[in-house]
């Protein structure tokens, strides 16, 4: 247990580290992401994104042109040709290619992936050397084991409905009565035998919809109780949700994402599992810095012990 609070200590306030035009994180069992950002001279453009990742099972490199191209494809360094192969929706090496092109990379100014003498994308090496130093540096001692927490699969029945007047309380409570926009709903979902996820609108801003989270049990109303709360807030006040959503699909897990800009290009999100008491983080993602890329950093990763 002491282990697991310390793991979650370690993120409190997770942040991508930019270098350049690169973006890099390592979670807490240091597998390692980074992404490359727009130039500053891109700004404007549609971007590409490439997503480096490496583990335990080594390196791999992953590049999505910014249109959908299939057919053969060369990549080239400052104009010369360090690889080549095929395209379907996305550029990917792994292992010992990946190492090679990393290391031509590291080297280099710009990448180009190109079909023929189309330019498929060019992406900015400013940074990724340093990117890979830190990499290096941060799975220096190897892998470790991620964390497991318990979580309860499925839950049978109907959610309870709260009243009105309940409604109304809780929203005081999170603040939410003046903020709430007109038209959105609350949103109702079955934890267990005794419990029900109720999220209640809690104002909105562009892009992103906010809902604070309380629990129903016997009747009665209380504010939902996280491990690590939403955007990491301290306080006893009601975690506030951005984006929520609640998925069944392998198990209950809910999930906040909040968008620094509308098309996605920075931002956190997180995701939790209930153990039938609070909701347990087993995910979180950042990346703070809005300069195209859509790959948001892992930061912490749990793995759910399902019953």
């Amino acid at each position: 247990m002491l282990s697991l609070l310390l793991a979650f200590a370690a993120f409190a306030q997770p942040e991508a580290r930019v270098l350049d035009d690169w973006a890099v994180a390592c979670d807490n069992a240091r597998r390692c992401e980074a992404t490359a950002l727009q130039a500053p001279e891109q700004l404007g453009d549609v971007p590409s994104q490439v997503l480096l990742t490496r583990d335990g099972t080594g390196l791999s490199i992953a590049i999505d042109p910014a249109e959908l191209v299939t057919g053969a494809v060369t990549l080239l360094i400052d104009g010369k040709q360090v690889a080549s192969g095929t395209i379907a929706e996305n550029y990917r090496v792994s292992g010992a290619p990946a190492e090679a092109l990393a290391k031509a990379m590291a080297a280099g100014k710009w990448l180009e992936l190109r079909n023929g003498d189309q330019m498929l994308a060019k992406i900015s090496l400013a940074g990724f050397g340093g990117t890979m130093a830190y990499i290096a540096t941060e799975q220096r001692g190897g892998m470790v084991a991620l964390p497991s927490v318990p979580a309860l699969r499925t839950a049978s029945g109907e959610a309870a409905t709260p009243t009105r007047a309940l409604i109304g309380e809780l929203a005081a409570l999170g603040e939410c009565e003046i903020s709430t926009p007109d038209g959105l709903s609350v949103e109702r979902y079955k934890l267990d035998a005794a419990t029900t996820l109720v999220l209640i609108p809690c104002g909105a801003g562009g892009y992103n919809f906010n809902a604070a989270a309380f629990v129903l049990r016997g009747g009665k109303g209380a504010p939902a109780e996280f491990d690590v709360a939403p955007d990491w807030m301290e306080g006893d006040a009601p975690g506030v949700l951005t984006n929520s959503s609640f998925s069944t699909a392998d198990g209950m897990v809910l999930t906040s994402s909040q968008k620094g800009r509308g098309i996605g290009d920075c931002g956190s999100s997180q995701s939790w599992v209930w153990d039938g008491s609070r909701f347990r983080m087993i995910e979180a993602r950042v990346l703070g810095e809005c300069r195209g890329s859509v790959n948001w950093l892992t930061v912490f990763r749990a793995t759910p012990a399902w019953r």
